[in-house]
């Protein structure tokens, strides 16, 4: 049994399936298998994969016969099924890998008894060979040296918000088989989604490895991502999927307003691109998720913690307003085609989406969100380790949250009395939340 099996998937890649396969071979751990999945590609990537097969044992081809509807999955999951070692992780077979990132990742996940391991990864432009950093960066801002992280509910949060993708990372053998770790299949795509959402949910230690350690090959055509017709709203048939591992696993509670802010991101990346018919489908699509939802909580998020001008869609969903949605979505169209990013809006600050989560997760685990994001942010004496985080709720927690999610010194003496009052109210009928109040979702 090998120390790690790494599942490459490919389709029709041949002209950068070879970069990509040498630089898995060639990486600082020795004791591998490399199972090369071919979806039924028709451009010379099998000729390719048999190549190496013949001169490397450790490469396993396994060949589709003809292309999977939809995206990666039943290439990923033929790859899982094949798989022998203590741990597994993934490579898209158009990407480049750093010798060092798969040995880094085992070592890791061995030394501190992690159930996954994670590291960083750059966007590689396919024509300029530019890269850039995707938009998770805030993220990793607690994790600036390899950490080891044991989930509770506020740290299962946290990590739900990283993009998903599983080719940065390797998985334990055990967290694969405890939770079924398989993806959707069907005419669908984004299946990365729900493999992240299963894999956070049911670990109970993580190790963050800060270091760049991949590239990922963006604007290649034919590539999923780049995609601007039906295929786009696909994402969200993964939300219902997402639902049951949270109820599976007994966080359906704790993780809604996880899931209700994972969907108002992912309409923010595709309102921002549908056009056409496809504006009607991603409508009819999203009308019965959001139906999930009771009015009081769209309108309570819509209000405070909406990310990327997502609440009057929310808003027309919730309606089932299509003209009203239709006009928003190609507002945001209008403004990417201008240049405009699609980001936070003004009305939508850092700081209304800590008041947010003030309000319906609770002081104790807002203030230990905000607290060591401010500490870690601003730096200083007496900088908390993210492993050491504290228990305690002070001013000073709350104050140096604010500082970090809301910049405009004109606004602060405003949010600061608000603050105050919300906390003496929230004070007053008793001294500290009850425990199922203090574990309660980061919403």
């Amino acid at each position: 049994m090998p120390k790690l099996s790494i599942i490459v998937t490919a389709y029709n890649v041949a002209g950068y399936l070879g970069p990509c396969l040498d630089g898995i071979l060639g990486q600082s751990i020795r004791d591998i298998e490399v199972i090369v999945v071919d979806d039924g590609s028709t451009d010379g990537t099998a000729g390719i994969i048999e190549t190496y097969a013949a001169a490397d044992a450790r490469v396993r081809p396994i060949r589709f016969e003809a292309n999977t509807p939809g995206g990666v999955g039943p290439a990923a999951n033929a790859g899982l099924a094949a798989a022998t070692g203590d741990f597994i992780g993934f490579a898209d077979g158009d990407d480049l890998y750093d010798p060092q990132m798969f040995g880094t990742l085992y070592d890791a996940a061995v030394t501190h008894d992690a159930d996954l391991a994670m590291c960083r990864y750059h966007l590689m432009d396919d024509a300029t060979g530019e890269l850039a950093e995707p938009d998770e960066a805030r993220y990793w801002q607690p994790y600036r040296e390899t950490t080891a992280v044991t989930l509770d509910t506020a740290r299962r949060s946290e990590l739900l918000r990283f993009i998903a993708v599983p080719w940065r990372k390797i998985y334990r053998r055990d967290l694969v088989e405890r939770v079924g770790l398989r993806f959707p299949e069907g005419d669908h795509f984004f299946e990365d989604n729900p493999v992240h959402w299963a894999a956070i949910l049911g670990a109970s230690r993580v190790v963050m490895v800060p270091d760049y350690l991949c590239r990922h090959r963006v604007a290649r055509p034919g590539q999923t991502m780049e995609t601007a017709d039906h295929r786009l709203p696909q994402i969200f048939a993964h939300h219902d999927t997402i639902r049951e591992l949270m109820r599976r696993e007994g966080r359906e509670d704790a993780h809604r307003g996880d899931l209700l802010l994972w969907l108002a991101t992912q309409l923010a990346w595709v309102s921002a691109r549908a056009k056409g018919d496809v504006v009607r489908g991603l409508y009819d699509m999203l009308v019965p998720i959001v139906a999930q939802y009771d009015a009081a909580e769209i309108d309570g998020f819509c209000a405070s913690a909406a990310p990327f001008g997502t609440a009057p869609l929310l808003k027309a969903l919730t309606r089932q307003d299509f003209p009203t949605f239709r006009a928003a979505v190609e507002a945001r169209g209008s403004a990417v085609a201008e240049g405009a990013r699609p980001g936070r809006t003004k009305g939508t600050s850092l700081w209304a989406l800590g008041w947010y989560h003030l309000r319906h997760s609770g002081l104790r685990r807002t203030a230990r969100l905000t607290g060591r994001y401010a500490v870690e942010r601003l730096g200083g004496a007496g900088r908390r380790g993210p492993g050491k985080e504290t228990n305690g709720v002070t001013q000073k927690d709350l104050m140096m949250g604010l500082v970090v999610l809301q910049r405009e010194v004109r606004q602060l003496r405003e949010e600061v009395a608000e603050l105050r009052r919300e906390l003496a109210e929230a004070r007053a009928p008793r001294a500290e939340p009850g425990p199922q109040e203090a574990d309660r979702g980061d919403g």
